[in-house]
C-alpha cells in the first residue's frame, strides 16, 4: 500500500507471522514507480524460499536484479523480523545486540534563509537536541555561519550538501568559512574522490552518505581519508548488508551515523535496531523520526 508516496510492505508466511516494513523513494537513485516495479519482479523470487534465512533471500534477489535497493530493503527487513518472531528474539539481538541503549539523536535544519535556520536550530536546542545536520541551500555560507555562531560550542553541527557541490565549490566554501568556525561536512561532492580531496585540503572531517552502497565503496572511502559514514538501510538493500557495512566501518575506526529517508515508525525503528549494536565511541548520531508521518 502507499501512504504519502511511501511503500509499506506486508509479508505473511504460512506459520502465521506477519510483518510490515516501509521504504520512501523520493530520494536517492530510486523512484516510487521504479521500486514498485522492482517489488513485482522480486516477488516471484521469494516463492519457495524460507524467510527465516535472510542471506539466502538476499542472494536470490541479487541474482535477478542489481538495482532496486529500496525494494530489496523492505523485503530483507521483513525477513529479519520474521526470523526474530520465529526464534522469539528481538531483531536487535539478531543484528548484534544492544551496546547503546540511549541513542544520540540529531535533527535536520532544512534549507532557508539564515534567520529561519537560526530560529529552527534554537527550537531544536530547547528540545534537548545536541546535534544538527544543516542542509546546504542557496546561501549556505551565511546560514552555516549564523547557526554556528548562535549555538553553544557543545552542539555538534555539520553541513550536508547531498553531493550537490563540485570540488571547486566545496573548496571555496570551506575556505570562506574561515579558521574560527569548524563544522564537519557530509557528502560535499558527488564523487567519492572529490570528497576525499576536500578533506585532505581543508583538514575538516568528511562523512560520506550517498557514495556508500557497497563494501568496495566503504574501503575506498577509508583509503581516501574519509572519517565517517552515514548508512541508510534502504540505500544499501536492508539489514543484511547494513550490518556488514556497520561492523566493517567500526573495525576501520570510522564514525557511523544511521539514518534514512524521512518516514514514520516503520522507517525509524530499523535505524535504531542497526544503531544499537554500535558502541558509543563509534556511533555518531541516529536520525529523529520525521514528524507528521503517521499511519492510522
Amino acid at each position: 500500500m502507499w501512504i504519502n508516496d511511501i511503500t509499506v510492505f506486508s509479508y505473511s508466511v504460512d506459520y502465521a507471522y506477519v510483518t510490515y516494513t516501509m521504504s520512501r523513494s523520493d530520494y536517492l537513485p530510486s523512484s516510487l514507480t521504479g521500486e514498485l516495479a522492482a517489488l513485482k519482479d522480486l516477488g516471484p523470487v521469494l516463492l519457495g524460499l524460507v524467510p527465516r534465512s535472510p542471506v539466502i533471500v538476499n542472494a536470490g534477489m541479487d541474482h535477478v536484479m542489481m538495482s532496486g535497493m529500496a525494494a530489496k530493503a523492505v523485503l530483507d527487513v521483513a525477513c529479519w523480523d520474521i526470523l526474530g518472531k520465529a526464534m522469539q528474539l528481538p531483531t536487535a539481538t539478531l543484528l548484534g545486540g544492544r551496546l547503546a541503549d540511549d541513542l544520540p539523536a540529531f535533527s535536520v535544519i532544512g534549507v532557508g534563509d539564515p534567520i529561519t535556520g537560526v530560529e529552527k536550530a534554537r527550537g531544536e536546542l530547547e528540545k534537548g537536541l545536541t546535534a544538527m545536520q544543516l542542509k546546504v541551500g542557496d546561501d549556505p555560507l551565511r546560514r552555516v555561519k549564523a547557526i554556528r555562531e548562535a549555538m553553544p560550542d557543545s552542539i555538534e553541527l555539520w553541513a550536508d550538501a547531498n553531493g550537490g557541490r563540485n570540488l571547486d565549490q566545496a573548496l571555496r566554501f570551506c575556505r570562506a568559512l574561515g579558521q574560527d568556525i569548524t563544522v564537519a561536512l557530509e557528502q560535499p561532492c558527488r564523487l567519492l574522490s572529490d570528497c576525499g580531496e576536500v578533506g585532505q585540503h581543508t583538514g575538516l572531517p568528511i562523512a560520506l552518505d550517498e557514495s556508500i552502497v557497497t563494501m568496495a565503496d566503504l574501503v575506498a572511502a577509508y583509503v581516501a581519508g574519509i572519517t565517517g559514514v552515514n548508512i541508510k538501510v534502504s540505500r544499501v538493500g536492508g539489514f543484511t548488508k547494513a550490518r556488514v557495512l556497520r561492523d566493517a566501518a567500526v573495525a576501520l575506526d570510522m564514525m557511523v551515523t544511521i539514518d534514512d529517508t524521512g518516514g514514520c515508525c516503520f522507517q525509524s525503528r530499523p535505524e535504531a535496531l542497526v544503531s544499537e549494536a554500535i558502541c558509543t565511541f563509534h556511533l555518531l548520531y541516529v536520525a529523529l523520526p520525521e514528524p507528521g508521518l503517521f499511519i492510522s
